[in-house]
C-alpha cells in the first residue's frame, strides 16, 4: 500500500483523508473553530487507529497550504511537516482552493471555488480540468463575477463551489451554477495528493494571499 494522510486546518475545520494512491479510504471532518492546535496530534491518532493503520504505515503526507484562515494553515503546516520529517518521508503541499474544486473537475465546467475570508472578501480561482485558468486571488465577489464570469459567453458553463459561496448576493446572482459544497476537503486532499509533486518538508509554504487580521 501507498497510503497517503491528508491533514487540513485552512478553513477553520479540522479534516483529515486516508487514501491509498488514489483510491479514497476514509474522511473525518470536526467543527475545530480555533482549536485546531489542541486537537490535531489527538484527531490524527485516533483517526488513524479507527482506520486499521498506524504512522509507521504511511508514505505520504498531504497538506492544505493556503489560501485561508491564517493561524489554521500554520498549524496545518507546521504539524504536517513536523511528522513528514519525523518520519523521513515527502509531503504533498496543496492549494486549498484546487482540493475544494477537484472532484469536479471532470465534469465539464470552469470550475471556480469559492472561500470567504473576511466579510466583504473571498479567496477564489478557477479551474477546467487540472488547468488553472485564473490563479488563486483574494478580491471581493463582484470583482470575482466581473473578472472571471463577466469573460464567459455563458456563465452556465461554470460551477461556483464552496460552503460560503451563497453567503454572497453577487454570486448568488451570477448566473453560473453554484453548489454550496460542505467541507469534505480531507478526502478529496488525501486522493487529489496522488497527481501533486511531492516534496521535503522544509521546502514547503504557505500561500497566505494577504497578511493576518
Amino acid at each position: 500500500m501507498s497510503l497517503t494522510l491528508a491533514i487540513d486546518c485552512a478553513m477553520r475545520w479540522l479534516n483529515l483523508g486516508l487514501a491509498d494512491g488514489d483510491l479514497p479510504l476514509g474522511a473525518e471532518a470536526v467543527n475545530a473553530d480555533r482549536g485546531q492546535s489542541a486537537m490535531l496530534a489527538g484527531a490524527v491518532e485516533g483517526f488513524l487507529s479507527r482506520n486499521g493503520v498506524s504512522l509507521r504505515d504511511l508514505r505520504l503526507i498531504a497538506v492544505t497550504n493556503g489560501p485561508g484562515y491564517y493561524t489554521g494553515i500554520r498549524v496545518g503546516l507546521s504539524y504536517a511537516t513536523a511528522l513528514a520529517e519525523s518520519l523521513g518521508i515527502p509531503i504533498a503541499p496543496v492549494c486549498t482552493l484546487y482540493a475544494m474544486a477537484f472532484p469536479y473537475l471532470r465534469a465539464g465546467f470552469i470550475t471556480v471555488p469559492v472561500l470567504k475570508a473576511g466579510r466583504d472578501s473571498i479567496y477564489c480561482a478557477a479551474y477546467k480540468g487540472s488547468e488553472t485558468i485564473a490563479p488563486p486571488a483574494f478580491c471581493a465577489p463582484d470583482e470575482l463575477t466581473g473578472a472571471v464570469l463577466g469573460t464567459l459567453e455563458n456563465p452556465s458553463d461554470v460551477l461556483v463551489t464552496g460552503f460560503d459561496a451563497l453567503q454572497f448576493d453577487e454570486i448568488k446572482n451570477c448566473g453560473a451554477t453554484v453548489l454550496p459544497t460542505p467541507p469534505a476537503i480531507g478526502l478529496d486532499l488525501a486522493v487529489c495528493a496522488a497527481s501533486v509533486r511531492a516534496t521535503d518538508p522544509a521546502a514547503v509554504t504557505a500561500i497566505y494571499l494577504r497578511s493576518p487580521g
